[in-house]
């Protein structure tokens, strides 16, 4: 089916094939060693740097993106730090793709390697050797660095020297000044200040920091759940909806609830009638589900969702510690600076205490520190399981990196135990995989293990006794990486959950290995301190664009107008940019279609498109593409001429048939359709993106909302099927979830058009609950 989906799709995309033939025939991987193992040593932080001859008639290797040395450590000294750049400043400026980015910035070429070389003979000849100029020049950000991070490090201090030059020899003067007006467009030293509202309020943080599983997220809900006005914030959509749904089955005790409520609210169990219920909305960039209108509602959403300028009485802003992410950290950051909210709850791990701290000095605001030990003790076993699945136990999940890892060892374990296993992996909608979670969590389903990828660290509560890691490497897309301690942390921390151990069992959890090789390292990472995070991320200012677009050439390509954002702004010691993800796949895209505004291009940077799934991008082309031909994505004919369609109808006559067969006559293979149904998800998210931002020209909402749940009920049977014990079908089982009813924000604006509401109703419902921050 899935061959059969693509050759359909690609002669309907002429104007855009280039797309699909990038996806085909990019680059093949290089075949390179894994790092060494003294990179993740307890021991001082090492310099990975190679030596480059400093002599004029000698040139330095080609370097490539990914092999450019970097300065791991985040505790090195100046003088390391010194002496790390100037081995490697000479290498830097020889780079072809350092020359090409001034070019794009409209520096002829000639000026670009004359202004590279004064910069390398500058540091040659002892110009950033003081300590002052190490200070001023912010040369201590190459601390905690990697091949990226280096070579925008370097391009901040590069243009931090040219600011402080008078001329530069050789060199245009007007080249020298466009390049310094440029960078000052970039620059925003005072991030704070962006935001007045809140810098005319006093707020209170408080910081709940601790260990996988030692309730730090808890006390703060709980205060949540005790606020009139409130809203929680978190990474994930599966957050945001696991929130949401124990607010509104009153699962969780407010703060201040005394023993007597607590009972009487037990009771009542997980329900809407529940004392402890609280009305809350949904918010994330590609659903809304709402409950209510009115002062009392608070709001579950995702970070990138969160409308700071709405006052609160309580905000929580889960996993704190994204605020260093290189894609996504600009999310915690704009929330942690701006949101008008009286007391504010941060959740995560220590790491991010110095520098929430830090970001804090510049607002005035109050912080207090709550630290938590873990609530159950986490046991390193003494033996691997030697690669022997046969001694998987109930309870047990194995952690893999791959869908095909994560199948294949389901097979082996329902094979040799006769145990039916669960799954839970990134690709897998949110919806359903808090369906295979509740599977698992269930005494009674049958489903007795978890087979997971790192998707298990955040946002589902699991009651896994042991974690087996199936390798501690992960394919970063280039190369296999040992995982950083923190993920070794949180992925094995997910055993032995307070609360959710049998009455019969002792409490705490259990973590261990399936090859022998690895539970050393697992041993010696988990005894290890993850170290304090040095950077706040931050994004450039939707205005700045258009700043920056005035002062580069008339010709500069898309990807020239993100990376002056990135390279040539300045910003304070404490923040980085963002790096956004798949950066020149995107702006090749924009530039070889040719009709995007540059608010239209800002626009698709932010959205959520699956750019590294080609099927699915293809139809998001094509959704593009009809927009700007008649301004009018009518969703059901572009599905039924791709043909997903008739990929659905085939699954859902599968589930109806006895035998299994679909509407071709034939069995139906999960295990063959379950990626294409996963892709089809994935393009209705994206519409929904699409619609909540334009409703005009995107108005098939609710066809997607029906056709989303069709697709995953049907992704839920898929998963049913997949599971074989002695050659036969699974028992199909129905999981045990108490209903919320809920509308769309076209239900309640129809609602309340009927009812007559006031206009200080309706503009509420369009203000609080309809806005899609972008």
């Amino acid at each position: 089916m899935q061959r059969v989906l693509w050759a359909r799709a690609r002669p309907r995309i002429a104007p855009l094939q280039w797309i699909g033939h990038r996806f085909r025939s990019g680059p093949k991987p290089s075949k390179k060693p894994k790092p060494s193992p003294s990179h993740h040593s307890s021991g001082p932080p090492s310099f990975q740097q190679k030596k480059w001859d400093k002599k004029p008639n000698n040139r330095a290797p080609t370097v490539s993106p990914d092999a450019f040395p970097f300065l791991e450590g985040t505790t090195v000294s100046a003088q390391a730090v010194l002496t790390f750049f100037q081995s490697n400043v000479l290498a830097w400026t020889l780079r072809r793709t350092v020359q090409d980015r001034l070019v794009g910035f409209g520096v002829p070429a000639g000026d670009a390697k004359k202004l590279l070389a004064a910069f390398a003979h500058a540091a040659d000849t002892g110009f950033f050797d003081t300590t002052e100029a190490v200070e001023k020049y912010d040369l201590l950000k190459l601390r905690g660095t990697d091949s990226m991070e280096v070579d925008v490090t370097f391009s901040h201090i590069f243009f931090r020297w040219l600011a402080a030059q008078d001329s530069v020899r050789g060199v245009d003067a007007a080249t020298t000044t466009a390049l310094v007006r440029l960078a000052e467009a970039a620059t925003v030293m005072h991030p704070a200040e962006e935001h007045l509202l809140a810098r005319s309020m006093r707020r209170k943080f408080i910081m709940h920091v601790g260990p996988t599983n030692s309730g730090k997220t808890h006390h703060a809900l709980r205060a949540l759940a005790a606020a009139k006005v409130g809203v929680y914030a978190g990474p994930l959509r599966l957050l945001a909806y696991e929130i949401w749904e124990r607010l509104n089955l009153g699962q969780i005790v407010p703060l201040g609830a005394t023993e007597e409520q607590t009972a009487e609210a037990t009771k009542f169990g997980p329900s809407t009638d529940n004392p402890f219920a609280r009305r809350c909305n949904m918010v994330t960039g590609e659903e809304r589900k709402m409950v209510g209108v009115g002062a009392d509602v608070l709001v579950s959403c995702t970070v990138e969702m969160l409308q700071i300028g709405l006052h609160a009485d309580v905000a929580v802003i889960d996993e704190i510690q994204m605020i260093g992410d290189p894609q996504r950290g600009s999310g915690w950051t704009h929330a942690v600076l701006g949101l008008c909210a009286k007391e504010i709850h941060l959740c995560g791990e220590e790491t991010a205490v110095p520098l929430i701290r830090e970001l804090l000095k510049e607002t005035g605001d109050e912080i207090i520190v709550n630290r938590y030990e873990r609530l159950t003790p986490l046991e390193v076993e003494q033996d691997s399981l030697d690669g022997d699945l046969s001694r998987v136990q109930k309870g047990d999940c194995i952690v893999a990196f791959s869908r095909s890892a994560i199948f294949a060892l389901k097979r082996q374990v329902e094979m040799q135990t006769g145990m039916r296993c669960a799954v839970v992996y990134g690709k897998l909608p949110p919806e359903i995989r808090s369906e295979q979670a509740a599977l698992f969590n269930d005494p009674d389903s049958g489903y007795d293990v978890l087979i997971g990828s790192d998707a298990i660290g955040m946002g589902l509560n699991l009651k896994i006794r042991r974690v087996i890691f199936e390798s501690v490497w992960k394919f970063d897309g280039k190369r296999d990486t040992l995982l950083s301690v923190s993920q070794m942390k949180q992925i094995a921390g997910r055993a032995g959950r307070f609360g959710m151990h049998g009455a019969d069992e002792k409490p705490g959890g259990f973590v261990t290995t399936l090859k022998v090789e690895d539970l050393p390292i697992l041993r010696k990472t988990l005894a290890l301190q993850v170290p304090p995070l040095l950077y706040a991320r931050i994004a450039p200012p939707g205005p700045m664009f258009a700043g920056l677009a005035s002062r580069l050439p008339a010709n500069a390509t898309t990807e020239s107008i993100f990376l002056a954002s990135m390279h040539a702004g300045l910003c304070p010691p404490y923040c980085r940019p963002n790096i956004p993800d798949q950066l020149s796949t995107v702006c090749d895209y924009m530039d070889q279609l040719g009709h995007f505004t540059l608010p239209d291009k800002v626009f698709i940077m932010q959205a959520p498109f699956p750019w590294r799934d080609r099927t699915a991008l293809e139809t998001i082309n094509t959704f593009i593409g009809t927009y700007y031909q008649s301004m009018n994505v009518d969703l059901v004919p572009i599905l039924e001429r791709l043909g997903y369609m008739e990929m659905l109808e085939n699954a859902e006559a599968a589930m109806k048939s006895p035998e299994g067969r679909g509407t071709t006559g034939r069995r139906f293979k999960p295990s063959n359709e379950l990626p294409g149904l996963e892709t089809f998800h994935k393009i209705l998210v994206a519409y929904m993106w699409l619609s909540f931002r334009n409703p005009v020209s995107y108005s098939a909402q609710d066809q997607t909302m029906e056709l989303k749940e069709r697709l995953e009920h049907t992704l839920h049977w898929c998963l049913q099927e997949m599971t074989r014990i002695d050659g036969k079908n699974s028992v199909h089982v129905q999981s045990k979830r108490a209903p919320i009813v809920f509308k769309t924000p076209r239900e309640m604006q129809l609602e309340a058009q009927q009812l007559g509401a006031s206009e200080a109703q309706k503009r509420t419902v369009s203000a609080e609950l309809l806005s899609a921050p972008i």
